[in-house]
């Protein structure tokens, strides 16, 4: 997203949300207004008003014409009453003030009360002023109707409208969070693209250290063993007293530790390169830790010098491990090779197999040094060294293959500081089931 689209962008988003917003609020004013209308409807029904009272007044005259008792006669009077006093003061009565209809009937009702029964009113009389209000309600009752008519049917035009009015505003408010949606989503989208990019170039930077690392290693370390086996070539050709079968053997020994070591190096590099591609898959099945670790040990005490300092723990019994073989070995070797490169010489380096509940353990016990606490947290990044090994031969791979190789097998390779100095690399492994 460009700073100038930017603007843009938000601009619409807020525009949209304004939309979205105002159009919800248009379709629940009108909502509001139709159910504002019906309320008004349900309480002007002008012809059952009408109605009813046209009904009482009948009633009245027919009590009065058939000579009923006086309790007949006064409650058809005060039923009469009070349809009348409904008429003028419900809300029917602005109704038909704005008819034009209330004129008459606020005389016809006092008029009424004149001759109320209770009070020694004419029965006569009373009968002559209820006949005269039938004629009166039912040329009345005609323009109510017709004019009831003609405001339901207004009514019905105002509530289309507003149900059109409010329905079009849901409409648009949907279409309008449809864009929202659809903005945010885009955004989203840009902004995972946005972040896989940067993924990649943060991975792209850290592949190009590691190479740029991994060359400037490579051209220190190729170079020793190079220049070793160079003088060791130069001292043997050279023209002269030739060299005595002693001092041959001791330059092709100091010429095959050189060239064993630029073999383990590219044997590292390589396989660390194969399980940084996924290339390599464990073959997973039980075996004897104790023994996989017995034959890394001989395998490391090939000079006399280091079988000296190398022990392995007694074991009474196996220690089955859920690993490969294979790896589990390199492992081993990896650790055993750094033990024996970095911890001091006045001490022996011991390694112990055994369970531990769920989990198979394979400690390996070094009096060197030790490590700082900044050391042993980037003891397992590529290419890392202590600042006290610097000068030492080393690829500072083999830490991280041996964690890399441990968690394929579903382990792990952890680094303990000991109480009485030196170093604890731990091995776990899952544990394999019994033979």
């Amino acid at each position: 997203m460009t700073r100038r689209g930017a603007p843009w962008r938000y601009g619409g988003l807020g525009a949209l949300i304004v939309v979205c917003l105002g159009l919800l609020v248009v379709a629940g004013h009108n909502i509001l207004r139709v159910e504002r209308q019906m309320q008004i409807a349900a309480t002007e029904n002008m012809t059952w008003i009408f109605g009813q009272t046209q009904i009482e007044a009948l009633s009245l005259t027919a009590a009065l014409s058939a000579g009923a008792e006086e309790t007949e006669v006064q409650r058809r009077f005060d039923l009469l009453v009070s349809r009348l006093n409904l008429l003028r003061d419900g809300p029917q009565w602005r109704f038909l003030q704005e008819a034009g209809l209330a004129e008459g009937l606020t005389g016809w009702r006092d008029g009424l009360l004149a001759r109320d029964p209770a009070l020694g009113g004419d029965r006569a009389a009373l009968l002559a002023h209820v006949t005269a209000l039938s004629t009166a309600l039912r040329g009345k009752s005609s323009r109510v109707m017709a004019r009831e008519w003609q405001l339901q049917a207004d009514r019905l035009d105002r509530l289309r409208q507003l149900h059109i009015l409010a329905l079009a505003a849901i409409f648009g408010a949907l279409l309008s969070g449809a864009g929202l949606a659809a903005l945010l989503v885009d955004r989203e989208r840009r902004l995972a693209r946005a972040a896989r990019l940067q993924d990649d170039l943060d991975r792209e930077r850290m592949a190009s250290e590691g190479y740029r690392r991994f060359a400037d290693l490579m051209a220190h370390q190729v170079r020793t063993p190079l220049a070793v086996i160079d003088s060791a070539m130069h001292r043997l050709t050279r023209p002269g007293t030739p060299p005595t079968p002693e001092e041959i053997g001791r330059k092709a020994q100091v010429s095959r530790e050189a060239v064993a070591r630029l073999v383990r190096l590219t044997d590292t590099a390589m396989l660390m390169a194969r399980v940084d591609r996924g290339a390599v898959a464990p073959e997973l099945a039980t075996h004897d830790l104790d023994r996989i670790a017995a034959a890394a040990l001989e395998e490391a005490a090939a000079r006399p010098a280091d079988a000296a300092r190398l022990r392995l723990c007694p074991s009474n019994r196996p220690v089955p491990a859920l690993c490969d073989p294979v790896l589990t070995h390199e492992i081993l070797a990896n650790l055993l090779g750094n033990a024996l490169l970095y911890a001091s010489s006045d001490g022996p380096i011991e390694l112990c197999a055994r369970r531990d509940g769920e989990t198979a353990l394979c400690d390996l016990r070094d009096p060197g040094p030790g490590m700082s606490p900044e050391d042993l947290h980037r003891a397992f990044d590529n290419f890392t060294r202590g600042a006290r090994h610097r000068d030492l031969p080393g690829s500072g791979l083999g830490l991280p293959l041996a964690r890399h190789l441990a968690r394929l097998q579903g382990g792990d390779v952890t680094l303990l500081p000991q109480e009485d100095g030196g170093l604890i690399a731990r091995l776990t492994l899952p544990k394999g089931a019994a033979a």
